[in-house]
């Protein structure tokens, strides 16, 4: 097995983990507001959305590393050979430590501190740098010459880098579920406190949808080859 065909599957098994799982949360926002269900169904559930919610995240993170691999070792990415291996050996060993450090302040979550919350701001900026990144590559390799060829390469980093700019808008977004949230586990069931919640949870369904659909695009083009 070459270390192409490790990476390929890295890649796959990424793929699935971040969609299929982001499916099972998505799905488990529906039931959490079903009417007639006990707090302890409710805070239940919030625990296993929580929990799978982590993996979408941490999937993000640690395919930035395998795509750049990918990249090199098909040699997608244009320039020195030796100076792409040490970009790919310096992003490897930062996205590991970034999902690291993502698993340990989301199971802090329910105590953050100082640390949690320096580790969060430098996770925003992380993945607006990252989005930056592949959007500006993939626009310079779509329409002028590199860093990356064949230009359906290009295509694909640039879908990425907006996918984590969706990530960002999402969890913008849902900036206001998490109080009406706790809310109604709190202080129980009422239409008023259902709707709330619905009302706050609402304007992330359209972010969250555009990446299922932009990852359903970058398989098409990898497929393809447009």
């Amino acid at each position: 097995m070459s270390l192409r065909d490790v990476l390929l599957i890295l890649h796959v098994l990424l793929l699935v983990a971040w969609l299929g799982i982001d499916v099972g949360v998505f799905y488990s926002s529906f039931v959490m507001r079903r009417p007639g269900l006990s707090t302890e169904t409710r805070t239940q559930i919030r625990h296993i959305m929580r929990n799978l919610d982590l993996a979408p995240r941490v999937s993000l993170i640690l395919m930035i590393p395998v795509a750049l691999a990918l990249a090199e070792v098909n040699g997608f990415w244009l320039g020195d050979r030796a100076s792409s291996d040490a970009v790919v050996a310096v992003v490897a060993v930062v996205a590991i430590a970034w999902a690291g450090l993502s698993v340990w302040s989301y199971r802090q979550r329910n105590n953050p501190t100082e640390a949690t919350r320096i580790f969060d701001k430098a996770d925003w900026t992380m993945r607006g740098l990252t989005s930056a990144f592949f959007v500006s590559a993939g626009l310079a390799s779509v329409v002028a010459d590199g860093p990356f060829a064949p230009r359906y390469v290009g295509w694909k980093a640039l879908l990425f880098g907006i996918i984590i700019a969706l990530g960002l808008w999402i969890r913008f977004a849902a900036r206001r579920y998490v109080p009406h949230l706790r809310e109604l586990l709190d202080k129980g069931e009422s239409p008023q406190r259902l709707a709330a919640v619905g009302r706050a949870i609402r304007p992330v369904y359209p972010g969250v949808l555009a990446v299922w659909g932009t990852l359903v695009a970058i398989v098409a083009i990898a497929v393809i080859k447009p």
